[in-house]
Order: C-alpha cells, then structure tokens, then sequence
C-alpha cells in the first residue's frame, strides 16, 4: 500500500462519499474529509496539510494566490507527490510510513493500543477499564491503521518511561482556518486545506534547519530513528531537522505487524477486508523533540520571555469564546499568540477569502491529563476581516468583556455550591460542568457583542457603553438563570431552601460589583 497512490482517504463529494488517492483532492466536487473518529479527521487534514506545504510549496503569496482562484488539475499534483513516493510505502519490509526501520526485539502490542484513549496495561492489570473497555477494537484495516498511527504519532501524550511525547507535546491544540460556509453552497476541500499552506519563504523562516535538504531530514522514518536513551542518545533540537519535519514528526518507535493478519470486519470504520492488522511492536526511547519549535498550526503560550513559546494544549471544560484572544486576536499585553497560519491569513489572505466569505478557525485537541485522554474537543470561531489596527482595538475589549464573564462564571459556580452543601470549601469533586454551561449559554451573544464593537470600531456607530450594557445583562441573567436551574435541580426534600435563597442573594450582589466595574456605572437595579 503506497499512500500517494493507493485510493484510501474517505472524502464527500456532492454525489456521495468516496474513497480517493491524495492527489485527487483538488477536484472542484469534493467537500471534505470523513473519518470513523473526529481525531482521525482532524489527523487526515494535518496529513494533506503536510503534504501539500511539502511537494507544492508556493514560492511566494503570489503564487499562493493563482491556486486559489484556479486549483491544479490531479496531473500536475500527482506529478508533485510522486517526488515523495518512496516516503509514503506503508506495508513494506523497508522503511515505511511513520514506522520505525527496525525493531526486533520491540514489546508486542495489540492494534487497539495505537488509539490514544484505549486503556494502559496497568489500566486493564488492574481492572480499571470501566468506560473505555478493553478488547472493544481488536483488527482493523490498513487504512484506519494508517489514520491511528498518523493520530498517535501527531498527538502522542506521556506513554510511560521513554515513550515520548509528539513534536508539540502530548496532545497539542491544532488550529486550522477554513473558509466560513455562506448557506448556499460549501466551500471546496481544495479551498480548505490550501488556506493553511505556508509559501516558501515563509515556511523556511521557521523553526528547523532548511540547510538539510535529504528526504530522512524531513521523514525520520526513512533513516535509522535517533534515539534518546539516557546515556547513549540524544534530543532532536530545531537544528538536527528541516522545518518540515514538524509535519512529519515520529516520536514513538512503532513497527505495524503485516505477517500476521486476519480477514474480517474492521472495528474501526466497519468496511470488510483480508489483510486486518492486530497487533505491532513497539520499544521506547524514540525521537526526543526538544527545544524551541514553533509549529505553524498550532498557537503558543510566550508568557515566559525567557523560555521558548510552548504549544497550547486541551484543557478540561472545552474550548469556547473565552479561548478566543488567544487563538484568533493577541493583544499588545496578551501572552498567548495565534497560530502562524493564522497570521498569514490576516497579512496576506485575508482579502482573497472576504471577498466573498468570512473565515472561520477550527480548534481541536485532545485534553491530556498525562497518560490518560479526559475528552476530545473542538469548535468553530469566527475570524472577523479586520485591519491590525482593529484587531488591536477588538481585542483589548474582548478582553475586557472575556475578564467579566470569567468573573461571573466563578461566581456562579460558587454560588451553586454553597446552596447544595453546607461546607462548600470541603465539597468534592468536579464541578467544571456549571463553568462550561455558563460559557456555552453566553457564547452567540459575545460574538454578537464582538460584531457591534467591530461596526463602532469603523466609526459606523458610537454606541460602546450600549455594548456593555447589553454584554453586563447577558452574563447577569445567565448566571441568575444557571444557578436557578442547578440551584434547584433535585427533590424538594433533599434542598435547604434558606441556604439556596441566602446563596442566590449572595450571588446578585456579587454580579452587581462585577457589572459596575465593567461598566463604570453604579446602579442599584441589575439588568
């Protein structure tokens, strides 16, 4: 199986679904990506990403710009990927596809552990497996083998004593800009994948070394794996690599076992084959990225100056409007920064895509807690066709607005606490849940509000102290209305209804200081 030739990526064309070869994906009528699994999809995107920045780099925005307006035909990419073939054999005796050149003596393991949720073994050891069971996935096709294995190796978290973590860390934020959808008609998978293609000269200014110009520079995989052990190996800096190898990078030492296949059902995507894969081998002490990369998908933490920027990660309550400044607008303060995808977009693409549509970024990750995957995210958010002047602006009123809710939210929760238990401070658990409700319900009218300090930021309308008016009583009545629904959730017999009472007028007179101190205004009615 040869990934630039062979037809294995599912795809939706306006006629149905799909399966196609890589070089197909300029065709006008395909719409997007399918997949068995969001991170599986989220991984394929990555993987033409990748491939297109590798063989079909524009020399400059110009020519970033004529495939825009007129996509290649499949010859002449097809004519491209073939200059990489060799990189892309998948089940072969030499070096293949994200797989390690040699492990004899590696720990056999069965295919289920490529996926990052299944249980650990001392997980299953200890029969602790009680929502993702063991032996729920036991063969599976080439095709969603090459999908896990891409998966793993792009978001590998912690996996024990020397099985290292992906290039960004264990499960890195990706963001991606896509083409906003206009009700009409859906944008093409070509547009989508080639909105997120870097030219030349701005990929080769990224962390890596371009000086190295052999394939195994770029594709670990194609030469002995540089090994980290303690003593006898070594750490992968930007220097030991070109910069696209942050597409391709190989942590782990994965060899998949083609000599004993079975035919059947595949457990992942469910389509019938002969040649099902149930096991590999892995060993650890594989690549050890270390050092200042920068990945271009993904944004970065900068708050500490004298530290290289560190890849945002998944965190526990999802991503929504309250990660938004630091995913699509950094401010002057801000200590997070966009992608550098996203930065291109804004200094060299934004004209090319508002012309017709508004951008939209789509977030996705993993949140890790080490070893173990608590959730798979992701979300959708405007990109709003703004100068840098603007950003500037927009942004430093998000944050404002941003600040009060998160304010309001942790009132919120605390309120909700102290009418369930009579010692709040020694309550256990998670209660995260009232957060992400709070964030979800107030999530249209804070891009509504962005909208309206966009408008007023053009000079369109003077009308800032109406937009925090209406931003102060959506949170107030929100957080009014959560905790009644949580506050009052249960039996009547089980609710200290003086407690409840004493902790909504507690959480009124909290919201009414955040209000006033949003606003400027001091009133004695909420609103």
């Amino acid at each position: 199986m040869n990934l630039i030739h062979d037809n294995w990526i599912s795809v939706i064309r306006k006629g149905g679904k799909e399966k196609i070869a890589p070089w197909q994906i300029s065709e006008a009528d395909i719409t997007d990506i399918t997949a068995p699994r969001p991170d599986f999809k989220g991984a394929l995107f990555q993987f033409l990403i990748g491939l297109l920045q590798t063989a079909c780099p524009p020399e400059d925005t110009d020519e970033w710009k004529d495939w825009w307006d007129e996509p290649p035909e499949g010859g002449e990419l097809k004519k491209r990927f073939e200059k990489f073939a060799s990189a892309f054999e998948f089940d072969t005796d030499g070096p293949a596809f994200m797989q390690d050149s040699d492990l004899p003596d590696g720990e056999n393991k069965a295919v289920a552990a490529l996926l990052i949720e299944a249980p650990g073994g001392k997980t299953q050891k200890d029969n602790l497996d009680h929502f993702i069971k063991r032996d729920m996935v036991n063969a599976v096709c080439p095709h969603c083998a090459v999908m896990a294995l891409f998966t793993l190796q792009t978001n590998a978290p912690s996996g024990g004593v020397g099985h290292r973590v992906g290039l960004r860390g264990g499960g890195p934020l990706t963001t991606l800009v896509m083409p906003d959808e206009d009700g009409k008609e859906e944008s093409s998978l070509w547009k989508k994948l080639w909105l997120n293609i870097l030219p030349k000269e701005e990929m080769e200014s990224l962390s890596g070394n371009p000086k190295l110009k052999k394939e195994e520079d770029i594709f670990p995989w194609l030469a002995p794996t540089r090994t980290s052990e303690k003593k006898s190996g070594q750490d992968t800096l930007p220097t030991h690599a070109h910069p696209l190898q942050m597409y391709w990078g190989m942590p782990r030492r994965i060899r998949l076992d083609f000599s004993d296949t079975l035919s059947g059902t595949c457990d992942l995507c469910g389509e019938s084959g002969d040649r099902l894969i149930k096991q590999f081998r892995t060993k650890n002490y594989g690549i050890n990225y270390n050092g200042p990369w920068e990945h271009p998908l993904s944004p970065h933490n900068r708050s500490d100056p004298k530290k290289p920027p560190l890849p945002m990660h998944g965190q526990k309550g999802g991503i929504s409007y309250r990660h938004w400044l630091g995913l699509v607008v950094n401010t002057e303060n801000s200590k997070m920064q966009p992608a550098m995808i996203l930065h291109h977009y804004y200094e060299d693409k934004q004209d090319e895509i508002t012309e017709v549509r508004q951008a939209r970024l789509w977030a996705f990750g993993y949140d890790m807690d080490n070893m173990k995957a608590r959730c798979w995210y992701e979300s959708l958010m405007p990109v709003y066709p703004v100068s840098e002047k603007q950003r500037d602006v927009i942004g430093k009123q998000a944050e404002k607005f941003i600040e009060t809710a998160e304010k309001i939210a942790g009132n919120t929760r605390t309120a909700v606490k102290k009418a369930w238990f009579d010692r709040p401070g020694d309550a256990k658990g998670d209660f995260s849940f009232i957060d992400k409700s709070f964030w979800q319900n107030t999530e249209a009218a804070f891009y509504e509000c962005i909208r309206e300090v966009i408008e007023q930021a053009d000079g369109m309308e003077e009308k800032t102290d109406d937009i925090k008016e209406k931003w102060a009583k959506t949170l107030f009545q929100q957080s009014m209305a959560l905790f009644d629904q949580r506050a009052l959730s249960g039996s009547a017999e089980e609710k200290d209804m003086k407690r409840v009472i004493e902790s909504r007028q507690e959480l009124r007179k909290w919201n009414r200081v955040e209000r006033n101190k949003f606003t400027g205004k001091k009133k004695k009615s909420e609103p």
